[in-house]
């Protein structure tokens, strides 16, 4: 079970790292907890310098409390997206972390014709993961710039269904997300969110670096396993203000705690 938190922190810290917004050079820092069941297994850290044709993002996440006992993580993330036209591209994703003292690195850059190159240290590895097909790697968005786009229709027309082709250096797969509907929620923790939301669905197809021995069967994934809420924060961004993962280990949720100033 353990291992099964740890993969989906992972998972989690690269799925909280959205933002929009129009202001030039501007700076916004956010802070996300993860909780299994009534323990705070992990946090991230989020700079975001943004402005119409251009984001980057700093993250700095670590897993806590009782997770350390048994696997401990920390991690860094950079990302940066442009504008052309009416969508969002990727340019640089870089990611760089510690799992029980063992570094690990992936460096992706995009460049003519939305052409990805990737540096990964160490190589993936085969005995544990399926490989990665180079055929499978045209026209790939990295995560956080996939979520741009998401949060940039939600704007604009108040929904979030598409889906996106992934690659963040490791692992090859497809992400489909659905509107579910609109809600209201309360703020079940101290400074998390409290107010209206949309609630999206999402899926994954995984493609590639995927392990090779799981018990994740996705073919059997509903849209309600895997929710993402979006609110609006006291600043008027649109922002991911609650995650919910429904698994045959237990339920995990990550929230925005109260903006940093």
């Amino acid at each position: 079970m353990c291992r099964q938190i740890k993969i989906y922190f992972r998972v989690f810290i690269l799925s909280t790292l959205f933002i929009k917004g129009p202001a030039y050079g501007s700076l916004e820092n956010y802070s996300y907890e993860v909780q299994f069941g009534n323990l705070i297994v992990g946090q991230a850290e989020i700079s975001i310098k943004k402005s119409n044709k251009k984001i980057e993002l700093i993250s700095n996440s670590k897993t806590a409390g009782v997770l350390n006992v048994f696997y401990e993580y920390e991690g860094e993330l950079f990302s940066s997206s442009k504008k052309e036209t009416d969508i969002w591209l990727p340019d640089k994703f870089l990611t760089k972390g510690i799992f029980n003292n063992k570094l690990r690195s992936s460096h992706l850059e995009w460049g003519a014709n939305n052409l990805v190159i990737y540096e990964n240290n160490p190589i993936i590895d085969l005995k544990k993961v399926h490989p990665l097909d180079k055929e499978n790697l045209t026209n790939v968005l990295d995560p956080i710039t996939a979520f741009i786009n998401i949060i940039e229709k939600i704007n604009i027309k108040k929904k979030c269904d598409t889906s996106f082709k992934i690659f963040d250096g490791r692992r090859r797969y497809n992400l489909k997300i659905k509107t579910l509907g609109s809600s209201f929620i309360e703020n079940d923790r101290p400074k998390s969110f409290k107010g209206d939301v949309l609630i999206c669905g999402l899926k994954v197809l995984p493609l590639g670096g995927h392990r090779l021995k799981t018990k994740w069967k996705p073919a059997k994934d509903k849209f309600t396993d895997f929710k993402i809420f979006f609110g609006k924060t006291i600043s008027g961004q649109v922002l991911p203000v609650r995650i919910n993962l429904e698994r045959w280990f237990g339920t995990i949720t990550i929230r925005l705690l109260e903006k940093r100033n």
